[in-house]
Formats: C-alpha cells, sequence, structure tokens
C-alpha cells in the first residue's frame, strides 16, 4: 500500500476518533449540568416548625430576654439543622448562656435559642449590626421536610417599654414544607435548599 494512502488512513481514523471523543465529552457535561427536579413544596404556618414567643423591638439594654427567642416545634422524631449567622446564636446550657456553635447547631423540638449579636463582643455597637438571616431545616428520617427563614433587621424607634434608640426584630421571610410524594420523602440536596433560599434573600 502506498505510503500517501497509509497517511490518509490514519489521519481519517484520527479525525474520527477526535469526532467521538468530543461527542462522548458534550454528552458527560450535558448530563453532569442537567438541573436536579425543583422540589415539591407548600406554604405551612410558621408555628407548625417554629414560634418567636417574644418580638417587640428587641434591645440589649432594656430587654427582658437574653435575645431574640425562637423555639423549635415538633414531635420527639423531628430535628432541626439550624445554619445562617449562627455566630448570633445564643443558648443556656447547665443554666449558662454560650455561644450556639460551642454545642453544635442540630436542635431538636422543644429547644429555645436566641438571637444576640452582642454575647461575646461587648464593643460592638447596634448601628455596626447589619441585616442577620437564620436558616432552620427541619428533617425527618433523615429527610427534609421544611425550611424556615428568618430575617432579622434593625430600626430606630422604640422599645415595648417605651425607650428610645435602635431595636431589632424578626421576621419570618418564609415558611416551608416538603411534603412526601407518593408516600417517599423527598430527596432534597443542599444546593436545591440554597437555590430556594436565594429567592427569598436575593
Amino acid at each position: 500500500m502506498p505510503i500517501n494512502t497509509i497517511k490518509v488512513i490514519r489521519l481519517r481514523r484520527l479525525f474520527i476518533c477526535s469526532v467521538l471523543g468530543l461527542l462522548l465529552l458534550s454528552v458527560g457535561c450535558a448530563l453532569k449540568t442537567k438541573e436536579e427536579p425543583k422540589p415539591k413544596s407548600v406554604s405551612v404556618p410558621s408555628d407548625e416548625m417554629i414560634s418567636i414567643p417574644w418580638n417587640e423591638g428587641w434591645s440589649l439594654a432594656v430587654s427582658i430576654t437574653p435575645g431574640i427567642p425562637v423555639e423549635l416545634r415538633g414531635n420527639d422524631e423531628v430535628m432541626y439543622e439550624i445554619s445562617g449567622d449562627t455566630s448570633c446564636l445564643i443558648v443556656y446550657s447547665e443554666e449558662k448562656l454560650e455561644s450556639m456553635s460551642k454545642g453544635g447547631t442540630r436542635k431538636y423540638a422543644e429547644e429555645l435559642f436566641y438571637w444576640n449579636p452582642f454575647f461575646g463582643n461587648s464593643t460592638l455597637q447596634p448601628t455596626e449590626i447589619g441585616t442577620s438571616w437564620i436558616r432552620i431545616v427541619r428533617k425527618e428520617e433523615g429527610h427534609t421536610t421544611g425550611l424556615v427563614l428568618i430575617k432579622i433587621f434593625s430600626s430606630a424607634g422604640k422599645t415595648a417599654d417605651g425607650v428610645g434608640g435602635v431595636t431589632f426584630k424578626a421576621d419570618i421571610i418564609a415558611s416551608l414544607e416538603f411534603p412526601r410524594q407518593n408516600g417517599a420523602y423527598q430527596n432534597i440536596s443542599d444546593q436545591q435548599l440554597e437555590t430556594i433560599e436565594s429567592t427569598y434573600t436575593n
């Protein structure tokens, strides 16, 4: 076989292999970047998962609570994962207040925590505090079944005691339940939760 003919055959083979490689790479990327199905959710009353027992304008100087209180609700099988501005969250441990991060951010129904950005930072001024977010994810049997987003913001005015200054209030931005589909829990990834959260926080 002439040398030129051999070169042409080799070039054709190389071209075919290159095209097949590009096709396989494109298919792989398409499968990898395929969006996950959007979780099915419904809005529910927030008191199915949490309550805020006192939310009348919190101030470190005059309020009777150590922070804005958030109480978790549900049965004994329910667990909650707390995230967001957890550095501002405190809990009682052996009758003493401590940062939530010290004992872990996984909590259970009937537990109570507080939002207080001044804890451990006595030099912080109220005017230096921006908007704060808390994400509370409900877990049942290891599956995500609910989401609550809390926005905490400051305002200039008077507390419930009539004292002027900067106060803080909590606003429940979203309270969602992820119901079972055909009797089975939905598989909801952290990325999907972040996408849902961004629709409320951005």
